[in-house]
C-alpha cells in the first residue's frame, strides 16, 4: 500500500498542473504545427507528468508493509545507565555494564514483534536509537555500545523524561519503559519523581531494575588492577518511581538476578492488544525523481532544438 508522508503538500502539484496544462508550449518542429496524434498528446501530457511526479515526490511516497506479527503488545523505551559504575563487577567473569547489554539483546529476541527505543545516561541522556521494529540494528548497536566516562554521572530523572518523549506520541495501547540503573541520581535537574509524574500523566509505565548491592566492590583500571569503588542503590527511589507509574522495581544483585528481573518484566508485558498492525515504510520518492528526469529529457532535447529560432506565426496565434 502506498501511504503519503506529507499529503498537504500534494496540494501544492494542483496549481502546477494547471500551468503545465495551459501553458503555451507545443511538441514538434517550430515551423510546422504538429498533426500526428502523438505529438498532440505529447504537447499537453507530458509537462503534467513531469508536475505530477515532481509533487508527488515532494508528498514523501511510501511503500508500506505489514511487519511480521499481528500487532504491537509494547512500545519499549530502554534506559540504560552508562556511568562509569556499572564497570563494577559483581561475578568474576562479566562486570554490570557487559550483563546488562547480554541481557538486554535476550529481552529484546524475545519480543520479535514490539519496538524499542535506546536511551543512554550517564550525567546526561542520550536518544541512541527513536522507536523501531529493526530489531538486528538495534542489536548491533547495543553490542558496540562502550562506556564514555568523560562525562561521568547519574542522571535518572533527565534520562526518564527524555523515555516519556519518545513514547509520549506513540499510538501503541501499551507503552512501557525499562530503566536499569545501579546508582543514586547525582545529576540533572529533572528528579526521578517529577518524571514518573509526567510518564504516570501519559499512561506510561515504568520498571524499574536496580543492579548491585550497597557498599564497595570491585572496578577494574584501565592501566590494569582493581580498585574499591563504593556506590549506593537508590532501592526506595527506584520502588517510588515504578508504583506511581503501575511498573514493578526489580533488585538485582549479580547478572542471574539481572536475567530473572528481565524475564519478570517480559511476562509482565505478555498481554495481545486490539491495535492496528504494525508497518513500516519503503520510501518511494527516488523513483519519482527519476520519472521526472526521464519526462523532463525529452523537454529538455526539443527546447534546445529549438533554442535562437523563431516562434512561429501559428504558435503566437495560439
Amino acid at each position: 500500500m502506498i501511504a503519503l508522508r506529507y499529503p498537504l503538500l500534494l496540494l501544492l502539484t494542483v496549481p502546477l498542473v494547471v500551468w503545465a496544462w495551459r501553458v503555451i508550449y507545443r511538441w514538434g518542429i517550430p515551423s510546422s504545427r504538429p498533426s500526428s496524434a502523438l505529438a498532440r498528446l505529447s504537447s499537453h501530457w507530458i509537462p503534467v507528468l513531469l508536475a505530477l511526479a515532481l509533487g508527488f515526490a515532494a508528498a514523501g511516497p511510501e511503500w508500506r508493509r505489514p511487519l511480521r506479527g499481528t500487532a504491537p503488545v509494547v512500545d519499549f523505551a530502554v534506559v540504560l545507565d552508562g556511568s562509569s559504575s556499572m564497570r563494577i563487577l559483581d561475578r568474576p567473569d562479566e562486570d554490570r555494564w557487559h550483563a546488562a547489554r547480554r541481557t538486554l539483546a535476550q529481552f529484546v529476541l524475545r519480543r520479535p514483534d514490539d519496538r524499542f527505543a535506546l536511551i543512554l545516561f550517564s550525567a546526561h541522556p542520550v536518544t541512541l536509537s527513536p522507536l523501531t521494529a529493526d530489531h538486528t540494528r538495534l542489536l548491533r548497536m547495543l553490542a558496540r555500545l562502550d562506556i564514555d566516562s568523560r562525562d561521568d554521572g547519574t542522571a535518572i530523572g533527565s534520562a526518564l523524561m527524555t523515555a516519556v518523549r519518545r513514547l509520549e506520541d506513540s499510538p501503541a495501547r501499551s507503552r512501557v519503559i525499562l530503566l536499569i540503573t545501579d546508582g543514586v541520581q547525582n545529576r540533572g535537574r529533572v528528579t526521578p519523581m517529577e518524571a514518573a509524574e509526567e510518564a504516570h500523566q501519559n499512561g506510561i509505565r515504568i520498571h524499574a531494575v536496580a543492579i548491585g548491592t550497597n557498599g564497595e566492590s570491585l572496578v577494574p583500571l584501565e592501566g590494569g588492577g582493581f580498585a574499591k569503588l563504593r556506590v549506593e542503590v537508590d532501592h526506595a527511589t527506584l520502588q517510588q518511581v515504578a508504583h506511581l507509574t503501575g511498573g514493578e522495581s526489580f533488585s538485582a544483585e549479580d547478572p542471574a538476578g539481572l536475567e530473572r528481573s528481565l524475564s519478570s518484566v517480559d511476562q509482565l508485558e505478555k498481554t495481545l492488544l486490539p491495535v492496528d498492525p504494525p508497518s513500516e515504510g519503503r520510501p518511494l520518492a527516488r523513483w519519482f525523481l527519476l520519472a521526472a528526469a526521464l519526462l523532463a529529457l525529452p523537454l529538455a532535447v526539443d527546447l534546445a532544438f529549438k533554442r535562437g529560432k523563431a516562434r512561429p506565426a501559428w504558435l503566437a496565434a495560439s
